[in-house]
């Protein structure tokens, strides 16, 4: 099944508005489903006169030929088209309202290999399309598959259409048959109020280098509210992502799962389907899961709504307010629900664009004033000491305009933030909640001659902010020195949850350190990125020396983090042994946790044009 686990897929056998368990709650609560189904006229695509009663196809070049066939499902159709075609075929539309949650279900058979096509969720507004949930259609196995796509009608919502897509101008014709289609409203409920804690808030912030924080002690006041939820929670001083790059960061995070383990190493393969996400762990547990996440390179088509209930996909360049304001209305419906809730804002990463009243907020202060460096425009996207063609803002080349208008853009989320935590406190929802607050990598200003980008294995991409707030369970003012890494954070929220980890989470939870309780080091925290085919890695280990490997796993590069915390010093030569003697005892160990976590290898395809546009506009592809 794609997109919700088995649990989550009982809802496919519910009657019209018929609740359902699926899952126990700690106390032995359960998640109540129901489905409403929503009438698709023609669902099997019947023929009349030649376009599917019903349906309207709109065809740009080639051919996209329908033919009745029997399915497991009944009544479906065969699809075929030529090469170079560019066809859109789409239901006609069924009412829909901001914030209702729709499953779209179907079989599919898709043998003979990948094709250029999609089937997907289009919610439609006033202007035309408002979002769109598809699935590539990919070969799975040697028959039917059950497909499930889920999808959240956004802001300005007034129907939702099956849509399916066809794209062949650079690929061979080809055929796929699908059963008939069955579309449904979804709602979920866990109204038990014994959960130890009844909503845990999970919030990622993009490109959020840890340098540039003010509660870390930056000179401008870029997070007052992070400085407000440290003292009054817990604040984590050496945390480190698993990647410095978006998807394989956040895969890490809600599976608690190396990216080697991953099969994941850059914005390229999607999650895997068998891994178990952080929604599907809770979903299991009792809770409703809801997503409210902006970036491309988390939506559906990429794993990433596995297990939730709701799941809100907003653009790149989608404002924190405009996510915040679906966010808000979802939890004041499920106010009495037991909620795991995942928020990723977009606003710090490139372009650098600070809404209105932030774009100046620290123009002439001391550090614009002694920031006198000139920079160069570079033709290509990153890795050199040039602005990157996505960043640039037309003729500026002073330093100190980018770096001010990134500040400038923490301050607005950190801002956006503080209405949150206000809100929350003004609902009378605060004392129930878990806060856990992070980013999904850093950034590199210009550092290593790496001009506004990200994607090193250097500090400014690898060290990240945490903040954990839970008012009168965590500690006010607690600060933990100790390195904690992105795979910890779901094995916490579990334990604060009061549900066990599962054995093969490959983190372990934060919760002892908050309360003062002694914790062995880790031996290793590594992050990996892609090099081409190749993966290198940045091993700390439980001193201060940190190790940088290629490929082969020999040592590359050495830091002394305690006296060189900006990496300015190889010191490979000076301390050559030691640096073999980690990199000697990472082999070793890496290979242990791949054999109890298998490596995950999710198929590799061909990306689209529109995911190369999208990609090139974050700066991840030339």
């Amino acid at each position: 099944m794609i997109g919700l686990s088995p649990a989550l897929g009982l809802a496919a056998a519910l009657s019209c508005g018929a609740p359902a368990s699926a899952g126990g709650g700690p106390d032995g609560s359960v998640l109540e489903l129901s489905t409403q189904p929503v009438a698709v006229a023609n669902s099997g695509l019947a023929l009349g006169g030649g376009v599917p009663e019903g349906w309207e196809l709109r065809l740009a070049s080639g051919d996209l030929g329908i033919a009745p066939r029997d399915t497991p499902g009944g009544q479906g159709a065969s699809l075929t088209y030529t090469a170079g075609t560019h066809a859109v075929l789409e239901s006609a539309p069924a009412p829909a309202s901001p914030g209702e949650a729709f499953a779209l279900r179907l079989e599919l058979d898709a043998r003979g290999g990948d094709h250029p096509a999609q089937v997907g969720l289009a919610f439609v507004g006033p202007g035309g399309t408002l979002d769109y949930e598809p699935h590539r259609i990919v070969t799975e196995s040697d028959g039917w598959t059950d497909l499930e796509i889920r999808g959240t009608a956004p802001v300005d919502t007034l129907s939702v259409r099956v849509r399916w897509v066809v794209k062949a101008e650079r690929t061979p014709g080809g055929r796929f048959d699908a059963g008939p289609v069955a579309l449904e409203r979804v709602e979920a409920r866990s109204r038990a109020r014994d959960f130890p804690l009844p909503r845990i808030l999970l919030v990622t912030i993009e490109t959020f280098r840890h340098d540039h924080a003010s509660v870390y002690g930056y000179d401008r006041e870029t997070t007052p509210t992070l400085a407000r939820l440290a003292a009054e929670g817990a604040l984590f001083e050496d945390h480190h992502v698993q990647a410095p790059y978006t998807r394989p960061s956040l895969s890490s995070l809600v599976t608690s799962q190396y990216p080697v383990s991953l099969g994941i190493a850059d914005n390229r393969p999607p999650l895997p389907p068998e891994a178990t996400t952080a929604a599907e762990l809770f979903a299991g547990q009792g809770y409703v899961t809801a997503a409210f996440l902006a970036q491309f390179v988390l939506g559906h088509r990429y794993g990433f709504s596995q297990g939730f209930h709701y799941f809100d996909s907003h653009p790149n360049g989608t404002l924190a307010a405009t996510v915040h304001a679906g966010l808000y209305g979802w939890l004041e419906a499920h106010a009495e629900d037991n909620a795991f809730v995942w928020v990723h804002l977009f606003d710090p990463h490139g372009p650098y664009e600070p809404p209105d009243g932030y774009g100046g907020l620290y123009r002439d202060d001391r550090l614009w004033r002694e920031d006198r460096r000139q920079l160069n425009l570079g033709s290509g996207q990153h890795h050199g000491p040039f602005v990157p063609r996505y960043i640039a803002d037309p003729g500026k080349l002073a330093r100190r305009h980018y770096v001010s208008s990134y500040d400038a853009e923490l301050r607005y989320v950190d801002d956006q933030l503080g209405e949150l935590v206000d809100w929350l406190e003004a609902k009378g929802l605060a004392r129930d909640t878990l806060l856990v607050v992070t980013a999904d990598h850093g950034e590199s200003m210009t550092d290593h001659d790496r001009f506004f980008a990200h994607g090193s294995l250097y500090e400014h991409d690898l060290h990240v902010p945490l903040v954990i707030w839970a008012p009168g369970r965590v500690p006010p003012g607690t600060t933990v020195s100790q390195r904690t890494a992105h795979l910890d954070l779901l094995p916490t929220m579990l334990d604060y949850a009061g549900a066990a980890s599962p054995g093969d989470l490959q983190g372990r939870s934060l919760r002892g350190l908050v309360e003062g309780d002694s914790q062995p080091l880790r031996p290793f925290t590594i992050a990996t990125v892609g090099d081409g085919d190749r993966e290198r890695v940045a091993v700390l280990g439980d001193g201060s020396l940190k190790v940088i490997l290629d490929h082969r796993g020999v040592p590359e590069e050495a830091y002394d983090l305690a006296t060189d915390p900006t990496e300015l010093q190889d010191l490979l030569v000076a301390r050559r042994d030691e640096a073999d003697g980690i990199a000697e005892g990472y082999r070793a160990w890496i290979g242990g946790v791949l054999d109890l976590a298998p490596a995950l290898q999710p198929e590799a395809s061909e990306l689209s044009e529109d995911e190369v546009r999208a990609l090139r506009a974050l700066g991840y592809v030339e």
